[in-house]
Order: C-alpha cells, then structure tokens, then sequence
C-alpha cells in the first residue's frame, strides 16, 4: 500500500504544485513506484509541470463517473512518475467517500501517491485531503501565507488530520536578515505545524513549467526537494542553515 500525502496550503501561489513534482521526481529517483493525482479542478497545472498534457484523454472524473478504468487515465511523465489529470471542473457526485476509495485502489499498485491539492479551504481542499494519511503544508515565509497555513492546519485538525509537517518555500536568508522575510522560528510559530524542510529561492525552479523541462539537478531547490524526500522515506537528515544561504 502506497504513502498517501496530500500537498496543501490553503492560499493560492504557495508553490503546491512545484513541491508535489519536484518531491515526485526526487521519491522517483530514489527508486519509488509514484503516482501524482492533480486536485486542482480548472487549473490542471501538473499536466503543464510534468510535460504530459498532451498525452491526456482521461481524467479521474472520468474514473468515478465509470468513463474509464484507472489504468486508462494515468499518464507518463518526465519526472519518472505517474500522472492522474484533474477534470476541468470538480464533478458534483466528487464525494471524498468516492475519491477516496479511488485513491486507495491505486495504492496497491505504487509506494507513494501526492495529491496536489486547489487554493483555499473549500470543498476541492477537502476532497484532496480526504484520502491522505499525511498532510504537507506549504507556506512562503511571510505573514498572509503562513496565516493562510495556519487556517488550514486547523481545518484539517478539525477534519481529523493530525499527521501534519510545514514546508517553507522559497525562503532567502538575506531577507532573513533584512528583515524582509519571517525568520524560520518565526514562520513555525506563525503556522503552528512541525517543519520537515525549507526550500530556498531558486531561479532554476522558475521555468521548469514551461512544457516539462527539469530544472538543473545541482540547483539548490533540487537539493532540498531531495532532503525532504530523504525525511518522507524516514532516514535522518538535519536542517543545515548553509544550504539556504
């Protein structure tokens, strides 16, 4: 059966979906069977992220309303995952109950599933949510976006949910220090979640949506993708300040 995490943060433009495919290609590289499940009716941004949008014909919409099998929907990527599209708008029969039980069909068949979850705390947060045993929340450290974190780790304990870890993204010390930015102390106190990583600024990660292209393997972004994944897959990797600078 399949890690499921869900990647969430409750405020749009927190970078969910560049952590759902930059940590699906760093479990992918480190020899796990991962499948992305886009949960952001409308936008569909993996499809763009992962280069495989042009290969889709289904979705999991398609899946719960009986258009298709699972098999049929999942697409290839260039991260060295699997891809199920999100549909173009959220289903009115989507109930977490069903979105659920798909998940956990697909799970006998991978050793982790991300679910790239919408912005805000509304019904597709909950439906992404749903089937998790994990939650990562993803946060810029600074005071709207930890505020929006915060508001959706207590969504998500009243829901239940209490295997929760903070991302802070694109963090820059030098802003740190200008006080331009929330310190990580600060940020952790702000959003209330134990962290499990910090991504730094990083230009490379910029362009990577356009049409799939990787961004460089030794850039500092990767770097830290591929210490959090070494922390999902439980080995023990401390936090060095010098990787932010």
């Amino acid at each position: 059966m399949a890690q499921i995490i869900s990647v969430l943060s409750g405020k749009g433009g927190a970078g969910k979906s560049t952590t759902t495919v930059m940590l699906g290609g760093a479990l992918a590289a480190a020899g796990k069977k991962v499948l992305l499940i886009d949960c952001d009716s409308g936008l569909r941004s993996l499809e763009i992220f992962t280069g495989a949008g042009s290969d889709a014909v289904y979705h999991w919409g398609d899946v719960l309303g009986g258009a298709c099998d699972p098999a049929d929907a999942l697409l290839t990527c260039k991260n060295g995952c699997s891809l199920l599209s999100a549909p173009n708008r959220l289903p009115d029969d989507a109930a977490p109950e069903a979105f659920t039980a798909l998940v956990l069909g697909l799970s006998v068949s991978f050793d982790v599933i991300l679910l790239d979850g919408p912005a805000g705390l509304g019904r597709g947060f909950r439906l992404a949510a749903a089937p998790a045993k994990h939650i990562l929340l993803v946060s810029a450290p600074d005071d709207v976006s930890l505020y929006a974190c915060n508001a959706a780790h207590k969504t998500l304990e009243e829901a239940g949910k209490m295997s929760q870890r903070l991302i802070i993204n694109r963090f820059r010390y030098k802003a740190v220090q200008k006080t331009l930015q929330k310190n990580i102390d600060d940020s952790i106190d702000k959003a209330c979640v134990r962290l499990i990583g910090i991504v730094p600024e990083d230009k490379n990660l910029w362009y990577f949506g356009s049409g799939g292209l990787l961004p460089k393997q030794n850039s500092p972004g990767i770097r830290a993708f591929s210490r959090i994944a070494g922390r999902l897959n439980g080995e023990s990797i401390p936090l060095k300040i010098s990787d932010l600078q």
